[in-house]
């Protein structure tokens, strides 16, 4: 069997997080959320890399969203958005956050993004947020 949506977004977002050069997130307060661990996880496995994280805390409940160079890349929530322009992960960010720093962990020890091949499933196709999106809704159907 292949790839969830999720998993695919996952693998899409955490790319797009090491290629970013200023993340910052926006993130619930409520959940507990150590950003440190994501910056940790990439200095130390990969100290050539450098990207500038920053955590702001959010008054939207239950959810975090992921910015580059102040645009939306990225929203970790059970609600979908009605835009298309950045990647819908559907999961409860306090889940979420394993997941990613996982990802993350994967691909900067596979030496991503300075290695041809190794950024993991989807890395050599475009990204189509809307195609995913509907995939979602099929995988949860069945």
């Amino acid at each position: 069997m292949g790839l969830s949506p999720y998993d695919l977004a996952l693998w899409e977002i955490s790319r797009r997080a090491l290629k970013s050069e200023n993340l910052k997130f926006k993130i619930d307060e409520a959940l507990d959320i150590n950003i440190q661990t994501l910056s940790d996880t990439i200095s130390d496995k990969a100290p050539s890399i450098i990207i500038e994280i920053l955590a702001i805390p959010s008054q939207t409940k239950n959810q975090i969203l992921i910015y580059n160079n102040e645009k939306i890349i990225g929203l970790i929530s059970l609600n979908e958005p009605m835009e298309l322009e950045y990647i819908w992960l559907a999961k409860n960010p306090k889940e979420f956050w394993p997941d990613f720093i996982n990802k993350i962990s994967n691909l900067v020890e596979a030496g991503y993004p300075g290695c041809v091949g190794c950024g993991g499933p989807g890395s050599e196709e475009l990204w189509d947020e809307k195609i995913n999106r509907i995939m979602f809704h099929k995988f949860n159907l069945s």
